[in-house]
């Protein structure tokens, strides 16, 4: 388990700032989207954007991984 935690901290740190931002307000403090466009001065529809954009980049970095 912790191999994981450390695999993810290390593709979170790969991304864009408001990539990084919208995936850890929504997945680990547990904002709602509304709430994390709020808090990032966004509109909901640019914050989902990102945060789908991130968990793409996070797989891909992920796969790559041996």
């Amino acid at each position: 388990m912790l191999f994981r935690s450390v695999l993810l901290a290390d593709a979170l740190a790969t991304l864009p700032a408001d990539f990084r931002e919208a995936i850890i307000l929504h997945h680990f403090e547990g904002c709602s989207f509304p709430e994390v466009a709020s808090q990032m001065a966004r509109s909901e529809d640019s914050v989902r954007k990102l945060w789908m954009r991130g968990l793409v980049r996070i797989r891909k970095w992920l796969g790559e991984q041996p």
